[in-house]
C-alpha cells in the first residue's frame, strides 16, 4: 500500500478534485483505492453519495479524525492498494497527520499571488514533517492553469521554492466540474477528453516520483 496525502492550507485550490480524480484513475487502472476525507466541507463524501445514488462504481470515501489517522489508517485500509487523503486548508493536526502517513504529498496551486503565499506554509509544514519522515516526497501540482500571464508567473514563483512541480499540469476544464457533480472522475465521464489525458499523466508523473508505476 502506498499514500498520497493532497495538501495545501489555502482553501479553493482544488484539493478535493484533484484527490477525487486522482482515485478514480487508480481504480480505473485496476487498483483498489481508498480516499480518506479529512475536510468537514466533505466533498469528496458528498461525491462518493452522488456516485452511489446513481450506481456508479467509484472509489469508497470515509471520514477519519484526523488525531486518530496514524493509529489507525493501516488497519482501516488493510487490502487496499492506494489510499489518497484529502486534507483540511488549514494549519493543524490533521494536515501533519496526513503527511506523516504519507508516502507522497502532492501540494495543488492554481494562479495568484495568495495561492504562492499559502503554498510557502504548506512547504514550511512538508519541512517540519520531514524532520520526523526524511523519506517523504512532496510535489507541487498546478491546478486551473490557462494561457495567461498569472499562470506564467504563478510557474515562475513555484520554481523558486524547494519542492519540484510536476510537469504535468490541470487546466482549467468544464469536464472536471461536470463529472465531479455526477460523481465521476474526468477518466470514466469523459475517457477520451483532454481532462483525462491530463490527469492520466499527473498520476504517471507522481507514481514515478515514488518509483512506483500506474
Amino acid at each position: 500500500m502506498f499514500t498520497i496525502a493532497v495538501a495545501s492550507l489555502k482553501g479553493g485550490v482544488g484539493k478535493s478534485t484533484v484527490s477525487l480524480n486522482i482515485a478514480s484513475t487508480l481504480q480505473d487502472a485496476g487498483h483498489k483505492v481508498l480516499i480518506v476525507d479529512l475536510d468537514s466541507q466533505g466533498t469528496c463524501r458528498a461525491w462518493a453519495s452522488v456516485a452511489a445514488d446513481a450506481g456508479r462504481d467509484g472509489p469508497p470515501v470515509i471520514a477519519i479524525d484526523g488525531r486518530s489517522l496514524r493509529r489507525d489508517l493501516a488497519r482501516i485500509a488493510a487490502g487496499v492498494d492506494v489510499v489518497v487523503i484529502d486534507t483540511p486548508p488549514r494549519i493543524g493536526a490533521e494536515v501533519r497527520a496526513a503527511m506523516l502517513v504519507a508516502d507522497l504529498v502532492l501540494m495543488p496551486i492554481t494562479p495568484g499571488a495568495a495561492d504562492v503565499w499559502a503554498l510557502r506554509e504548506t512547504v514550511e509544514v512538508f519541512d517540519d514533517a520531514l524532520t520526523i519522515k526524511p523519506e517523504l516526497v512532496a510535489r507541487i501540482v498546478l491546478n486551473r492553469a490557462g494561457r495567461t500571464a498569472l499562470s506564467s508567473v504563478t510557474k515562475q514563483a513555484i520554481g523558486a521554492l524547494s519542492i519540484p512541480a510536476l510537469d504535468s499540469v490541470l487546466s482549467e476544464r468544464v469536464a472536471f466540474g461536470e463529472a465531479t457533480a455526477r460523481g465521476q472522475g474526468v477518466v470514466t465521464y469523459e475517457p477520451d477528453g483532454k481532462a483525462a489525458a491530463e490527469v492520466s499523466k499527473l498520476v504517471k508523473e507522481a507514481l514515478a516520483a515514488m518509483g512506483g508505476e500506474s
